[in-house]
């Protein structure tokens, strides 16, 4: 059986705010099967005053205890640059299945949001990436 890496991600949207329903959840979410940690991003909501996701890792085969939310997952700025977030809250879990959320700053002048997760399950990086205005 593959294994199977959760994210989920809470978005800042640039000029406005924007609520993602439970029913939409489900098509705001990235997922990066590669190597034996499978990561799942899922957008949940976007608003001007910052991002916020849910970052849930998952597998059967490497422990997750390692990984620190807040050095592995970024927010990628249009310029390319990466930041951290700004909070992570919630940091459950352990062994081969853990979660957190994540919040970072509302970056001006972004048309997408991007979330990076790097060096998990011997990935150097996926990328999450939603166009915006979300529907």
């Amino acid at each position: 059986m593959r294994p199977f890496v959760s994210v989920t991600l809470a978005l800042v949207l640039l000029g406005g705010a924007a609520h993602v329903p439970a029913s939409a959840q489900g098509a705001l979410t990235k997922t990066d099967g590669q190597g034996p940690v499978a990561v799942a991003v899922t957008l949940l909501a976007a608003t001007a005053g910052g991002i916020r996701a849910k970052v849930v890792l998952d597998t059967h085969s490497v422990p997750l205890d390692g990984i620190a939310f807040d050095r592995a997952v970024s927010l990628r700025k249009p310029d390319g640059t990466d930041i951290p977030p700004a909070a992570v809250e919630g940091a459950s879990g352990a062994g081969h299945h853990r979660q957190a959320v994540v919040t970072f700053p509302a970056i001006d002048g972004a048309t997408a949001v991007e979330i990076v997760v790097k060096d998990v399950g011997g990935v150097a990086e996926r990328l999450f990436r939603w166009a915006s205005p979300l529907r």
